[in-house]
């Protein structure tokens, strides 16, 4: 099939079912993402083949930002994105209208889906599971809950930065160039790239803090 035809069976799918077809393409982008992301910040796993110890990058974690990516994030803002173009709706919004557009994304669908990132990036890098069978739930909810306010006071306002310079180029471009059944695409490329560099970077600063307390 050519890349063409195969682009045209996407757009079709994307029309026929518009939220499934958007959550396999965040949930192969999202476990993209914590894959290079693993590889780029040395988070690398051994496995021992043929008695041999090979080191690579696929973890559960990969199987959770897939989770993340189809289940959570796309769910969420396909919804706010058809909100925002139903309130901005016209092929020929005014400079001002499309100003305000802007700024309505990037005070209400930005803000709200960096603090999901840096949640989730915080649960999946920091939370361990207890190994035996006697899970208090209550503790468990509140391990969790303890690790998304760190990891929200520590990553979010650097996400939040990066998200918000991001977006607004992303939003112009959008607004000129995609049409708005494809926005929430366009968006889960751009937050591809930008995930992908954001994640290595909480990674790293994760594995430093770390560090600093085991010294």
């Amino acid at each position: 099939m050519s890349l063409k035809a195969a682009n045209t069976k996407y757009l079709q799918y994307l029309v026929a079912y518009p939220l499934l077809t958007k959550s396999v393409t965040a949930g192969v982008l999202a476990g993209l993402n914590e894959t290079i992301s693993t590889g780029l910040s040395g988070e690398y796993r051994e496995t021992t083949i043929a008695g041999r110890k090979v080191k690579h990058v696929f973890s559960p974690k990969i199987l959770t930002m897939i989770v993340y990516g189809a289940l959570i994030v796309t769910p969420i803002s396909h919804n706010m994105y058809a909100v925002l173009n139903q309130v901005f709706k016209g092929p020929n919004l005014s400079k001002k209208m499309k100003i305000l557009q802007i700024l309505t994304s990037l005070s209400t669908i930005t803000p709200t889906l960096a603090a999901i990132f840096t949640a989730w990036v915080s649960i999946i890098n920091v939370y361990r599971p207890p190994k035996d069978l006697a899970i208090d739930p209550v503790t468990e909810l509140k391990k969790i809950a303890t690790i998304v306010k760190g990891g929200l006071k520590n990553g979010y306002k650097r996400v939040l930065k990066t998200s918000l310079v991001t977006s607004g180029i992303s939003l112009v471009i959008a607004q000129s160039f995609i049409p708005p059944q494809l926005w929430v695409v366009f968006f889960n490329l751009v937050y591809f790239f930008m995930g992908t560099y954001q994640n290595t970077k909480l990674k790293l600063q994760t594995r430093n803090l770390k560090e600093k307390k085991d010294e």
